[in-house]
């Protein structure tokens, strides 16, 4: 091989030996310049120049260079290594081929050579790759998928796509040093698609490969081919050969595709752009998982430093720094450098330092270059992408960094951008294809939390323009928020005559499912800016579906926001305000300022449906603290205001709760008289909601009553309001429907439904696992531990009950004791008066109606009705209905405990939004 391509092997073995050395800083070898006796002048940009090959060392600067690879030489040394293997045949002898070339290249083309075909290994193969990336961590699937097509023919490209910063040129690095089939070489070439300059045009990147492969130029009279045609030509010569081409850092497709081989060549190409228009493979790269960002940050710092155990003694403040990182490699690398820098940092220190979000970025840089020469700094990183945008892209992104969320659809990007919808999706797509922003199913956006500050930062630098998009913002919110609550309400209640954006309240609950995080992050943000009309608004429309939801975190801050910018406004938000604080509190478990928010609310209610509200949610809290006669008092207050007022719904909604709390009284008459009317309203108002609570609450008292007796109706009513929940998606509804029927199951007899307990309750632990309700797993767990007892299974059963009782001891409850017998045991007798034994048909229906109910098999469901006012019985169709009214019997010793698993409160409360 000719002496073509010595400038690109210098610095390649410049590189190797820097790297070799533990790549010190260029701030260092500048140091030991000057340090010399007389120092040696010298600065790093130059040093940065010879590293990546832009410049080489002139006569001037040749002492500076000898005193540098002296250094870097007794770096290697020092660490085991050995210098012999960096310029073999010695600086002084490759700096003259490069010194040869350079001046033989003046003019703007390289000097004729003879190509030399390499054969019998008597020349070397072309080697430009830089070296293999130092504490290289992660990426297991991402370098087989790499290799596996390097290894086949399928295809020739494959690209490696992400956002700056995410690791793609290390990777492709890495697995082009593992590919050990490509006898004709290994080429690596930056074509600064995101750098400080222009990119290479495919012609110069054509010229600069022929460099490299030692390719002859014409001869001086012949009309010389075009450098893509040599190129090309190169290529098909050395299919021999097999090449393995490394093009890092490409800006679009256009500047490859001519480039790229046919077989047996392969190329990998890297860009922050998805290419989609090139015919290749795609591996496209995300920030590390938790687990790798946290090891990469532990070998960077021990590599250099090898006792450095500042992450493994540390583990909660290095998993609290990746995250701050984003788990971005780019910034955990600059992290650890930083933390070498200051060996006695402890990385609580840094967590804090980076802890200020408006600060981060700055933080996130450090006065050096990586291998290839580019900066160690986040926001220089995201700069070369943003300098890459036209002028409506650069608008859009730095508007979104508005977006408080944490991501947005169509329609928030349209308001944001004040742009039609499919305008707006259009930019949003330009974004993705430069992973600025990341695209998900359904639908949505999001930016990474490193780049989301950087656009905010962007969107904070014209003040007047980051107003007019939050205010754009929030008045989409509040209209869609609006629009989505009134759609969301129970049909009754519903204002038809609004025009709604939202044709069906699956519709609105869907869009509240993908939004309430981000309202609930604009209302801050209103608040934050002293926007007390557009924070107030929102919030109070949210609060429906947060407590449909149980998010009680959620409605609990959003409650809060909005009762202080209440008390910005008119005095007459206040009322409201409160009662949905009240109310949220209550339902965080948070009873004593429950209480004083809704004392507060009834004070200054401003008429008496304002007072009704206030009574109903007061005596939910009752309920829960235990008073169950305060309970009925404020129930009974709110009834006769509803019934005064003409209020259908209210009044249902009051004889609901009031029957569960005269249930917890033991007034099972009572209870059960108001249920069946609280039912009988509901189903006239096609309330489902309503309709599901009350049927629980009636199941319940079936249960407290007599199980025996009335256990088949509480098991049809629980199914009947298991349906609802299913139909209208409320998760909380079917948890609480399976936990009572595993109950319910139990008091009727444990040994006939012992696999029906395991069924319903497993399925309750599931729910109540996913919505983070520890209480009610706890009960549920216990449930699921009876009904293993109750079918044999002690082992299961032990260990399902001793974790119920270690949750609720835990939360403060005091757990039942003598669950578990001791010794094998023997399966649990029917309980005397069950028909399991007598009534074989019954026994079979009952034990599997939840099933039926779960896989939309109705037909036991709905071929049985109940009758009677006090007294409920199941009657089958065609059977004529029973003469009388059954006997109340008397209720068995020590009844009742079981239901105390369900007795805490379940009602939704009721806010300013509760009545339309």
């Amino acid at each position: 091989m000719g002496t073509g391509g010595a400038v690109e092997r210098f610095s390649a073995e410049l590189r190797s030996l820097h790297h070799a050395a533990g790549r010190p800083t260029l701030d260092r070898l500048v140091r030991h310049c000057r340090a010399q006796k007389p120092p040696v002048t010298t600065s790093d940009a130059t040093i940065h120049g010879w590293l990546t090959g832009t410049n080489i060392p002139s006569e001037r600067s040749e002492r500076a260079f000898s005193q540098i690879v002296g250094y870097l030489r007794q770096e290697v040394r020092e660490r085991g290594g050995d210098p012999s293997a960096h310029f073999p045949d010695g600086w002084k002898n490759a700096l003259a081929r490069a010194r040869e070339e350079k001046r033989a290249n003046r003019g703007g083309r390289p000097r004729r050579t003879r190509t030399v075909r390499a054969t019998g290994g008597s020349a070397p193969r072309p080697m430009t790759l830089p070296p293999d990336p130092a504490g290289f961590t992660g990426r297991a699937a991402a370098l087989a998928e790499l290799a596996e097509r390097l290894r086949g023919t399928d295809g020739t490209v494959t690209t490696v796509t992400g956002m700056g910063g995410v690791g793609k040129t290390a990777l492709a690095v890495r697995a082009a040093h593992r590919a050990g089939r490509f006898s004709g070489g290994v080429l690596f070439l930056d074509l600064g698609g995101f750098g400080p300059g222009r990119p290479l045009e495919v012609e110069n990147a054509a010229e600069r490969l022929l460099r490299m492969l030692g390719v002859a130029e014409p001869e001086p009279g012949d009309a010389p081919p075009e450098p893509v045609g040599r190129w090309r030509t190169a290529l098909a010569g050395s299919a021999g050969s097999p090449l393995l081409i490394v093009l890092d850092n490409v800006a679009s497709a256009g500047q490859v595709s001519p480039l790229l081989p046919d077989p047996p060549h392969h190329v990998i190409v890297t860009s922050r752009n998805t290419l989609s228009s090139l015919a290749a493979h795609r591996v496209g790269l995300t920030p590390l998982d938790a687990g790798e960002a946290v090891r990469l940050l532990d070998r960077a710092l021990r590599r250099t430093v090898p006792g450095d155990d500042r992450v493994t003694a540390g583990p909660g403040d290095a998993e609290r720094l990746a995250e701050l990182c984003g788990r971005l490699p780019l910034a955990l690398r600059i992290v650890a450098a930083l933390l070498l820098d200051d060996p006695h940092r402890p990385l609580s220190a840094e967590v804090a330092a980076l802890g200020e979000a408006r600060d981060r970025l700055d933080r996130l840089r450090y006065d050096d270059v990586d291998e290839q020469g580019r900066a160690l700094g986040v926001r220089a990183a995201f700069d070369l992408s943003y300098a890459r945008l036209g002028e409506e892209q650069s608008r859009a992104f730095d508007l979104l960094g508005v977006v408080p969320g944490p991501d947005f659809g169509p329609d928030t990007a349209a308001a944001v951008l004040d742009r039609t919808p499919p305008e707006a999706e259009r930019l949003l797509a330009d974004l993705t294809r430069l992973h600025l922003i990341r695209g998900h199913p359904g639908r949505r956006w999001d930016m990474h939390d490193l780049v989301r500050l950087y656009a905010t930062e962007h969107a904070h630098a014209d003040a007047g323009r980051y107003r007019g998009a939050l205010d754009r913002l929030l008045e989409h919110y509040e209209s869609a928020t609006t629009d989505a609550d009134r759609r969301f309400a129970a049909p009754g209640t519903l204002r038809l005559f609004h025009v709604n954006r939202f044709a069906s309240r699956a519709e609105a609950l869907d869009w509240f499912d993908a939004e309430h995080r981000n309202v609930a992050a604009a209302v801050a943000a209103a608040h934050e800016a002293r926007l007390w009309r557009r924070a107030y608004a929102p919030a109070v429309r949210l609060a429906r579906y947060l407590e449909f939801r149980r998010h009680t975190d959620e409605w609990v801050a959003c409650a809060r926001l909005a009762l202080d910018a209440a008390e910005h406004l008119e005095p007459e938000r206040v009322p409201p305000a409160a009662l949905s604080l009240g109310n949220a509190c209550r339902a965080a478990g948070r009873y004593e300022e429950a209480e004083r928010q809704l004392r507060r609310a009834l004070d200054l209610a401003p008429d008496r449906p304002a007072e009704g509200n206030a009574w109903h949610d007061l005596g939910l809290v009752y309920f829960n603290l235990g008073d169950y006669t305060r309970a009925v008092e404020c129930h009974r207050n709110d009834l006769r205001i509803c019934s005064d007022a003409g209020d259908l719904l209210g009044a249902a909604q009051s004889l609901c709760a009031l029957g569960d709390a005269q249930r917890m009284r033991e007034e099972y008459e009572e209870a059960a008289a108001s249920l069946v009317r609280a039912i009988e309203v509901f189903e006239h108002l096609q309330d489902a909601g309503g309709l599901t609570q009350a049927r629980i609450n009636l199941a319940l008292v079936l249960l407290g009553w007599n199980p025996v007796w009335y256990g088949g109706c509480g098991i049809w009513h629980l199914c009947h309001a298991l349906r609802l929940a299913r139909e209208r998606d409320d998760h909380h509804g079917q948890a609480v429907a399976l936990l009572d029927l595993s109950v319910l199951y139990l008091s009727i007899c444990p040994a006939c439904y012992g696999r029906a307990v395991v069924r319903c309750a497993t399925r309750a632990m599931n729910l109540f696992e996913q919505q983070g309700e520890p209480l009610r797993l706890a009960y549920a767990t216990r449930a699921l531990g009876r009904g293993l007892l109750a079918v044999g299974d002690l082992t299961r059963a032990r260990r399902a009950l001793d974790r119920a009782s270690d949750s609720l001891e835990a939360l403060g409850v005091r757990p039942d004791t003598g669950d578990v017998p001791p010794g094998t045991g023997t399966r649990t007798p029917h309980i005397t008066g069950c028909f399991g034994r007598s009534d074989k048909n019954r026994f079979r229906w009952l034990a599997r109606l939840p099933d039926d109910v779960i896989r939309g098999d109705f037909r036991h469901l709905d071929g049985y009705a109940w009758e009677g006012f006090r007294f409920l019985v199941l009657t089958e169709p065609g059977r004529p209905p029973s003469s009388g009214e059954a006997p109340s019997p008397p209720r068995p010793a020590g009844e009742g405990a079981v239901a105390g698993d369900v007795g805490d409160d379940t009602d939704d409360g009721r806010d300013a939004a509760g009545r339309e």
